[in-house]
C-alpha cells in the first residue's frame, strides 16, 4: 500500500524488538544504589516512586528525618543554605527468563533461557526551587540467550534520562517545563509507559509541558520523538521515522465523590508502518477517556479510546474499551480481592478495502496481560477474572486466568510489540488461546523485592492451525532469590 501524503522523511526504526518469556523470574540485589517503585511506610518521609525523576527529597534537610542507610546520599547539599542539593539513586537488578515455545512456538526458538541483568545510576541536581537537571545513565546486559538480543535487552551503557527542568508557581499550582530526554507514563500506562519488563526502559526526546494543581488534578503537554535503542555505548538516538506528541489531563470529577477521570488527546506519526493489511506511512490521533476510583472496598478503572487517521491512502478508524474491576474483602483472612480484567480492542475486517481497523496501542507496558508476554494489545477480545491475596503485609499472591480472541476474523493476532503473526489473518475461527498466571510479590525491605511468577497457555484451535504449541513459565530463583517489577532501591 502506497501512500499519497508527504512523508517528510519519517523512516521508521523499530527498536522495541520481541521480549518473549515464559519464566520471569529476578534477582534484585540490594546494595550501592538500588532502586525501589514502592512507597516507604513512615508518612513523614518521602516515597520511591517508579518513575525516579517525580521523587523529591528535599525533606531530608531536617536531620531528624534521616533515617535510613540510603539518607546520606538522598540530600546531599552544595551550598551553604541547602537551596541547591543533589540526589543519587539507581537500581541494580538480576533476572532470570525462560521461555518454551515463545509466541505459541511461531517463528521463535522451541526454548531460550536466559539472564538479564540491569544496572541504572542517577543524579537529580536543584539549583534553588526553579531549576533542576536530571541524568540517568543505564546499562542492559544479557547472557545465555539464544541469537542476537533486542536492544530493548542488551544495551552497554547509555543516556536513559538527561533533562532539564524550569518550575514556578502559577494559577493554585506549579508550572513546568522540561526539555531532553525523558521517561513519560500517563493512566494506567495501557498507551504510555516506561516499559518495565525488559532491561531498557522506553524514554522520549522533546518538550513537556505541565501544570500540576492540588490533589490530582494535572494537565500535561509533549512533543517528543521515542528513543531508538542501540546495543553499544551512548548510541541511542530520537527516533527520526517518528513523532509523537499530545495532551492528557487528570481531573476530579465535580459532584461525584471518590470519581477521577483522565481526558486525553495523542498524535503519531511513523513511517512504513506494517499491519496485516500492508505497509504504509501511518498518521494517527487518539481521543480517550478514563475513569477511575475506589468507594470503600470497591475499585474500578474503565477506559475508552477512539484514532482516527491515516495509514498510506485507507482511513484509520479503530477503538477500545478496557476495564478493571474490583473488589476487596478486608474483614476476611488475607483480604482477597476478587478482579475482573476485560479487554475489547478493535481489529480490522477486510484487509482489501479503504479502512484500517486495527488499534495501535502506542507505547503499552510490556507486559501487558501477562509476564509470557504473548500477544499485543490489537485486534483482541479479552476477560481474565483474578484473585489477588496479602498472604502477610509484605507478601501479595495473585492467580488470574486469561482466554482470548481475535476481535475481526480478517486480522490477524499480533505479538508485541505491535507484529502481525505470520498465517495467522483469516481463517474461519477467532480464539486465539488461554493462559494462567501466578505471581507471588515479596517487599522483603525499603531496597529489595523478591518476584517469581509462573504461566502456562494454551494455543485455540486458530492457533494450532498454524503450528501454534502450548508452553509452560516456571519460576526458578537466581542464587537463591527472586524478584521483578517493583524496583527495590536506594
Amino acid at each position: 500500500m502506497s501512500s499519497k501524503r508527504d512523508p517528510r522523511h519519517w523512516a521508521i526504526h523499530d527498536r522495541n524488538g520481541l521480549l518473549s518469556c515464559l519464566i520471569v523470574v529476578t534477582t534484585v540485589i540490594s546494595g550501592a544504589l538500588t532502586g525501589t517503585a514502592h512507597a516507604q511506610s513512615s508518612e513523614d518521609r518521602p516515597a520511591y516512586k517508579g518513575l525516579r525523576a517525580g521523587e523529591d527529597w528535599s525533606l531530608l534537610s531536617d536531620p531528624s528525618k534521616r533515617t535510613d542507610f540510603f539518607d546520606p546520599i538522598k540530600w546531599i547539599p552544595l551550598n551553604s543554605d541547602g537551596s541547591w542539593y543533589v540526589t543519587l539513586g539507581g537500581e541494580l537488578r538480576e533476572r532470570f527468563e525462560s521461555s518454551r515455545y515463545p509466541i505459541f512456538g511461531l517463528g521463535a526458538p522451541d526454548q531460550d533461557d536466559y539472564f538479564l541483568h540491569r544496572a541504572y545510576l542517577f543524579a537529580d541536581v536543584h539549583y534553588g526551587p526553579y531549576f533542576r537537571t536530571f541524568a540517568e545513565l543505564a546499562s542492559g546486559l544479557v547472557s545465555g540467550e539464544e541469537g542476537t538480543p533486542s536492544a530493548t535487552q542488551k544495551d552497554e551503557l547509555d543516556l536513559l534520562q538527561g533533562f532539564g527542568e524550569l518550575m514556578f508557581p502559577l494559577e493554585g499550582g506549579e508550572f513546568s517545563v522540561r526539555a531532553g530526554r525523558q521517561e513519560m507514563a500517563f493512566g494506567s500506562s495501557r498507551l504510555i509507559s516506561i516499559r518495565e519488563s525488559p532491561n531498557m526502559h522506553r524514554a522520549f526526546d522533546g518538550v513537556r509541558v505541565s501544570w500540576a494543581g492540588s490533589g490530582d488534578n494535572r494537565i500535561d503537554a509533549f512533543l517528543t520523538r521515542p528513543v531508538a535503542l542501540e546495543t553499544g555505548i551512548f548510541d541511542d538516538t530520537s527516533d527520526q521515522s517518528q513523532a509523537f506528541w499530545g495532551i492528557y489531563a487528570t481531573t476530579d470529577v465535580p459532584g461525584v465523590p471518590d470519581l477521577k477521570a483522565d481526558l486525553y488527546y495523542l498524535g503519531l506519526v511513523r513511517k512504513d508502518a506494517a499491519f496485516a493489511q500492508g505497509v504504509a506511512l501511518e498518521q494517527r490521533q487518539t481521543l480517550g477517556v478514563r475513569l477511575f476510583g475506589k468507594h470503600d472496598a470497591f475499585d474500578w478503572n474503565v477506559e475508552a479510546a477512539y484514532q482516527f487517521g491515516n495509514f498510506g491512502t485507507a482511513d484509520i478508524r479503530a477503538w477500545t474499551v478496557s476495564a478493571d474491576i474490583g473488589y476487596t474483602f478486608d474483614d476476611l483472612p488475607f483480604s482477597p480481592r476478587l478482579g475482573i480484567n476485560a479487554d475489547a480492542i478493535s481489529g480490522d475486517s477486510n484487509l482489501n478495502d479503504d479502512t484500517l481497523g486495527t488499534f495501535n496501542p502506542l507505547f503499552p507496558k510490556l507486559p501487558y496481560f501477562s509476564e509470557a508476554n504473548r500477544v499485543a494489545p490489537a485486534n483482541l477480545l479479552d476477560i481474565q477474572p483474578n484473585i489477588s491475596l496479602s498472604v502477610t503485609p509484605k507478601v501479595d499472591v495473585n492467580v488470574g486466568w486469561n482466554p482470548l480472541w481475535k476481535e475481526a476474523t480478517a486480522d490477524a493476532f499480533y505479538a508485541p510489540p505491535l507484529k502481525a503473526v505470520s498465517n495467522s489473518a483469516g481463517g474461519t475461527g477467532r480464539f486465539i488461546g488461554h493462559q494462567l498466571s501466578t505471581t507471588v510479590s515479596w517487599q522483603a525491605t525499603d531496597h529489595l523485592n523478591l518476584y517469581g511468577t509462573y504461566v502456562h497457555f494454551w494455543p485455540g484451535e486458530r492457533v494450532r492451525n498454524i503450528g501454534g504449541r502450548s508452553g509452560d513459565f516456571f519460576a526458578a530463583p537466581r542464587n537463591g532469590s527472586s524478584r521483578e517489577q517493583a524496583r527495590p532501591a536506594s
